[in-house]
């Protein structure tokens, strides 16, 4: 059934509001043997994975559509899990993204997804089946993307009857994720909205956190600079989205312009313009600065607040703020790629504005790809502290004979259980955040009425039998 579209497109363009998810594929599932032997952790699920597109919005606030990577943990029987948000890193070209099958980075999500999270991973925008410019590393539209996904994903996943999530939100992201992670966190917590999401969670791992300083730094450092596209990207994304230059000769010399301009026409991928770059600045035996015109360059050496420029890379800078939300910030103190001074730096500031739940530890000396997978089990190790998956519904069995009808059912109508012992049984039906929707006991026959105020969505019902044991199953109201 790979690469199969099941359902949703585009009925009206104009019917169709942000945070909707409009396309849903089928790809694999991930056998949680496979994946203990690849992890140093023991793999509770096996994992079902879906690409989703959904609605979003752009830089400038137009109307966009994004993908992404849904990973469902596979169990027995009905659970109520949490969700669990997977931020990427940098990719060299559109298609290296989680969504697509083969992709390496893939496996960080289902890594989280076996471990009981319903994993969202957005793709961003600009890439995958986003069409356009990638603004990379800007903090907003990162914040706007993954935000859309959850509440278009919990949407689908609810009136598709797919699985039950719960109100708990877990969110992590490594190096470009990890700066991601940040705005989306701090969005999600400083700016709440009616789309009741709230942060149980985060860890943000290795991540470009202080643009405007740490990062900025690495344009004048001696010796060659490391990903030099990597960091000559960021100055294109940000006059793509702040417009800072007419041309980007105002800003670049040459030789650098000529492929610095082709890989913001997208002519170029981004592993190609980083190599080209590099082999440049060894050639000429140059720092990155070089890359400047003379006025740009003292604009940035200057770090002149009010300058344009230096406003931009600010405006992205994600760490000024003070998290709530038990917060794991983590570094390796061999990065080479971004400088564990931004987490050192993140940790300082936060507790300075008076966040007492941020927890901050270090990979030892790793490099920045050596430092990933102790980053992520470093990841659950946290989040296991506060992980709620369906605790209040008792350990339930496996009772296949057990059937409902019908299924979906309307709201004041009755639900038949047969195979169900001729008594009654203690029931207690639950809408998907763990509120208790309904309580009582079944007839002799095994019929509940439902009562006539039930919300319409997916319901989880918790049925208790006479050996103390109990079953779950789902139940969608109209």
């Amino acid at each position: 059934m790979k690469n199969l579209f099941l359902l949703l497109f585009y009925a009206l363009a104009t019917g169709l509001s942000a945070q909707e998810v409009v396309g849903v594929e089928i790809q694999d599932i991930q056998s949680r043997f496979i994946l203990s032997l690849g992890l140093p952790y023991t793999a509770d699920y096996d994992v079902q994975n879906y690409k989703v597109q959904y609605t979003t919005t752009d830089a400038f606030g137009q109307p966009d559509t994004a993908s992404g990577l849904v990973g469902i943990p596979v169990a027995t029987d009905d659970y109520i899990f949490p969700v669990g948000v997977y931020n990427h890193g940098t990719v060299g070209e559109r298609e290296a993204v989680p969504s697509r099958a083969g992709v390496t980075e893939r496996l960080l999500v289902a890594a989280i997804a076996t471990k009981g999270y319903v994993t969202v991973a957005p793709d961003y925008l600009g890439l995958g089946d986003s069409p356009g410019t990638h603004p990379y590393v800007h903090a907003a539209t990162q914040a706007s993307a993954g935000r859309d996904m959850i509440i278009a994903v919990k949407k689908w996943l609810e009136e598709d009857g797919i699985v039950a999530v719960n109100d708990q939100l877990f969110i992590t992201g490594y190096s470009q994720g990890g700066h991601a992670a940040a705005a989306l966190h701090r969005d999600i917590a400083t700016n709440p909205g009616d789309d009741g999401l709230v942060v149980t969670s985060a860890s943000h791992l290795s991540g470009p956190y202080s643009i405007s300083e740490v990062m900025l730094g690495t344009l004048f450092q001696e010796g060659n600079a490391t990903l030099p596209g990597y960091i000559a990207y960021t100055y294109i994304s940000y006059n793509y989205v702040y417009g800072l230059f007419d041309d980007l000769s105002e800003a670049f010399v040459e030789p650098y312009l000529t492929p610095i301009q082709q890989f913001a026409d997208l002519e170029t991928t981004l592993d190609e313009f980083n190599t080209e770059l590099e082999q440049l600045l060894q050639a000429n035996g140059a720092r990155l600065e070089a890359v400047f015109q003379d006025s740009i360059r003292e604009v940035l050496e200057s770090r002149d607040p009010t300058h344009p420029i230096n406003m931009a890379l600010a405006d992205n800078d994600t760490y000024d703020w003070a998290p709530e939300e038990p917060t794991l910030i983590f570094y390796c103190t061999e990065d080479e790629q971004v400088p564990f001074r931004n987490a050192i730096l993140a940790d300082s500031v936060m507790r300075a504005n008076g966040s007492t739940s941020v927890t901050l530890e270090s990979g030892g000396a790793r490099t920045h790809g050596g430092c990933v997978l102790p980053a992520i089990v470093a990841t659950i190790a946290f989040w296991d502290q506060y992980i709620d998956i369906v605790n209040s519904l008792g350990e339930p069995v496996s009772r296949p004979d057990l059937k409902l009808a019908p299924n979906p059912v309307y709201a004041g109508g009755e639900l038949r259980l047969s195979g169900l012992e001729a008594a009654s049984a203690p029931f207690t039906l639950y809408e998907t955040s763990g509120r208790v929707a309904m309580q009582g006991v079944t007839d002799a026959s095994g019929s509940i009425r439902l009562a006539q105020h039930l919300s319409s969505g997916l319901h989880v019902l918790r049925l208790g039998l006479r050996d103390g044991t109990s079953v779950v199953r789902r139940v969608v109201v109209r």
